[in-house]
């Protein structure tokens, strides 16, 4: 942490109103962007981040700062927003989708067939990512979407380095699987329309 933040976290331990509300408006957003990833529905995500921010609030007198203060938040999120979650029978999806992270190849053209494949590649890594277990849904979110290093992510997961590159390790190997016949149909597609527009034929 840096002394700004550790200032801060010390004020709002001694119950400086004003370090809750700066807290709050610091993290509330990424706090809503995970909480969504987990439901993704508005309201509930809302409703999430307030109840985290009730619990930090009351909680954070016991934050020793022996790591990182956004993962020991990170983690208050997760736990919460999953049993959230699992009470109301939601589905753990991921949001990468909503930040951009999958993107269409450059090769194809800026038009209405680039719009329309990229709408259908976003649900089919929506639809990949909820046949994931959490715990891998969880490192891809952390790591492709929060950006989070792996030590954070372990300190956030509560699990070591090791673990965390492992889940992320199957878990993109499992959305590869998933994703090969789609992107083996339209690499087929780009070659033969490169080949109808005068391009170059694909090399055998």
């Amino acid at each position: 942490m840096n002394q700004e933040e550790t200032e801060m976290i010390s004020r709002c331990q001694q119950g400086d109103q004003e370090a809750l509300k700066e807290i709050f408006d610091k993290y509330h957003n990424k706090v809503y962007r995970i909480a969504y990833g987990v439901v993704r529905h508005r309201e509930e995500a809302l409703d999430i981040v307030q109840e985290v921010f009730i619990k930090l609030f009351r909680s954070i007198k016991n934050f020793k700062g022996k790591s990182h203060f956004y993962t020991y938040l990170y983690r208050m999120v997760m736990n919460t927003a999953i049993d959230h979650a699992r009470k109301t029978g939601k589905q753990f999806i991921s949001s990468l989708d909503e930040e951009g992270s999958f993107e269409p190849s450059d090769e194809l053209e800026k038009g209405p067939e680039r719009i329309l494949l990229q709408k259908e590649l976003e649900e089919r890594v929506k639809g990949a990512m909820e046949k994931l277990p959490a715990e891998q849904r969880a490192a891809l979110l952390f790591r492709d979407v929060e950006g989070l290093s792996y030590q954070e992510m372990a300190e956030a997961m509560g699990c070591s380095i090791g673990t965390v590159m492992s889940r992320l390790h199957y878990g993109r190997k499992r959305i590869q699987e998933l994703l090969k016949d789609y992107v083996e149909l339209h690499g087929q597609s780009r070659s033969s329309s490169n080949v109808s527009k005068g391009g170059n034929p694909p090399k055998l």
